[in-house]
């Protein structure tokens, strides 16, 4: 079924494959190890992850506990069929590129609907942007590599800081070259070209 196909059932089954663990200690690590920027969260989507999970037979309760005052806590264990479906998951993603829609990709594909000096200003706001998210990173990184944490946990968030120092160099070349007038830019009365595609 797709719709258990994604990052999130990835996620959540990764974790459980660790250890049983309760949606809110879940919550916490998602946090702790930036999985938020490799996968889409939202609200209560977690819990409905789990939820389906556990009707997909993926998953299943293994006990529920209750500290004092606070509310029950149910813990997930991960069923066997939870773990091929993970391996199956992880061998889809790594080895198979994905057709990807970006929608920063296809925002370029029509910059010619804006007037340069503006294109300029937007590129430098993603830059600025993706700047404050690389720095940000790299202050939780450090410590974790610091502290020893195997690098094989972490390539997803290498890779996305790659990905972000490429995108910011690559930027600022074009800033540049739109700034010093290296990309020719057509005149408001060449507008009809605006949505040409290159073939």
């Amino acid at each position: 079924m797709r719709a258990l196909r994604t990052p999130l059932t990835m996620a959540v089954l990764s974790l459980l494959r660790e250890q049983p663990r309760h949606p809110y200690e879940m919550q916490a690590l998602v946090r702790e190890r930036h999985i938020g920027e490799v996968v889409k969260l939202r609200g209560g989507s977690l819990y409905d992850a789990i939820r389906r999970l556990e009707r997909a037979g993926l998953v299943q309760p293994v006990e529920t506990t209750r500290a004092g005052t606070r509310p029950e806590r149910t813990v997930y264990a991960i069923t066997d069929s939870g773990r091929e479906t993970l391996r199956s998951l992880v061998r889809e993603y790594v080895g198979t590129p994905a057709e990807e829609y970006p929608t920063f990709t296809a925002g370029l594909a029509h910059l010619l609907n804006l007037d340069r000096d503006e294109v300029a200003l937007l590129l430098q706001s993603r830059i600025d942007a993706l700047q404050a998210e690389l720095d940000d990173t790299d202050r939780h990184l450090t410590p974790l590599q610091r502290a020893g944490v195997p690098r094989i946990v972490l390539l997803e968030v290498e890779y996305t800081q790659t990905l972000r120092r490429t995108e910011i160099e690559w930027l600022r070349q074009v800033v540049r070259a739109i700034e010093a007038g290296a990309l020719p830019w057509p005149t408001e009365e060449a507008d009809s070209t605006a949505t040409r595609r290159v073939p």
